[in-house]
């Protein structure tokens, strides 16, 4: 049996400022660096044997910790991991956003797989592209046990697809605070979900203070 251990980076500042990330990055806040830990902790009995992440610094710096904490070899990074590339938006206030491109915003609301963000890619393109390479990481880790890191939007777009639901059912799967932890057993092309969503590594402030900040846009992508 093959084990995927999927999770979301730290806090980071941009998080907090409530900016658009992206392709782009901003580093772990003492908070992140914090959650981070915790989680590496939580992980020391999944026996994980390879840990992947996006080549962002925010998750490479989140792996890191997880890498340590349980003395793994180097982590592999994949540009495929990558959060949604916002394109133009990126380093933009989303508040500042929803004034600038009021339009967009009134589909973004209701039906955010329809847009595609000037210069950047759409829901489908980001889980094509994530999709594609984590299959391929199981397929090369069979009856082994991975951890890979990623973004809050690319994650869930992920678990959307695992779960076995359409792009446009988004919204039918948990939102992926900082760190949280999903793990699903691969058989044969069935990925069956052991735990989503989780959290209780995590204080209870984290995810209010992450609920309340102006990046509210799909629940604070990252």
């Amino acid at each position: 049996m093959t084990r995927i251990i999927l999770t979301r980076h730290g806090q980071t500042l941009w998080n907090i400022e409530g900016r658009v990330q992206g392709s782009l990055d901003s580093p772990l806040t003492e908070k992140g660096i914090l959650q981070a830990r915790s989680l590496a902790c939580r992980l020391k009995n999944q026996r994980i044997d390879h840990i992947y992440s996006s080549d962002s610094l925010r998750a490479i710096n989140t792996a890191e910790e997880i890498r340590r904490e349980l003395g793994l070899g180097k982590i592999s990074t994949n540009p495929a991991l990558r959060e949604f590339a916002f394109g133009e938006w990126e380093g933009c206030i989303w508040q500042e956003l929803r004034v600038a491109y009021p339009d967009i915003f009134k589909i973004w609301d209701s039906e955010p797989h329809l847009i595609t963000t000037p210069g950047g890619e759409n829901m489908q393109m980001v889980q094509e592209r994530a999709w594609k390479c984590m299959e391929k990481i199981a397929n090369e880790h069979l009856g082994q046990t991975v951890c890979l890191v990623t973004h809050g939007l690319t994650l869930k777009l992920l678990v959307t697809k695992a779960l076995g639901f359409e792009v446009h059912e988004w919204a039918k799967t948990p939102w992926q605070h900082n760190t949280a932890l999903n793990i699903f057993e691969v058989h044969e092309q069935q990925w069956i979900p052991t735990l989503l969503g989780d959290c209780q590594h995590l204080e209870e402030s984290d995810l209010k203070s992450e609920l309340v900040t102006p990046q509210k846009d799909l629940k604070k992508e990252d």
